[in-house]
């Protein structure tokens, strides 16, 4: 069984502003990296909203939800920003 690192790009924030109105204050084009541990700096709210699709994704080659070329587009539970989920291997892995 793959165990991937999942790549997490925030895509977008509503109203285009600049910074989301969570607490970390994360920003359009911010890059973090799921495996082992919780990614430092990424805001709690979009973590838990990331976590399950996240998970599944990072112990599995596909999922019948993602969409294009392996890749889930989740959005925060403020409904503020979206984050894209993207499989990475060890020598694919660029913040």
């Amino acid at each position: 069984m793959a165990v991937y690192k999942i790549r997490c790009e925030v895509m977008s924030i509503a109203g285009d502003k600049e910074k989301c109105i969570g607490a970390a204050k994360m920003k359009k084009g911010e890059k973090f990296i799921f495996e082992a541990r919780t990614p430092e700096g990424m805001c709690v709210r979009a973590f838990n909203a990331i976590f399950p699709s996240a998970f599944a994704m990072r112990y599995s080659d596909k999922m019948p939800w993602e969409k294009g070329e392996g890749y889930a587009d989740v959005t925060c539970p403020d409904g503020d920003i979206v984050v894209r989920l993207t499989r990475a291997k060890d020598d694919e892995v660029h913040i």
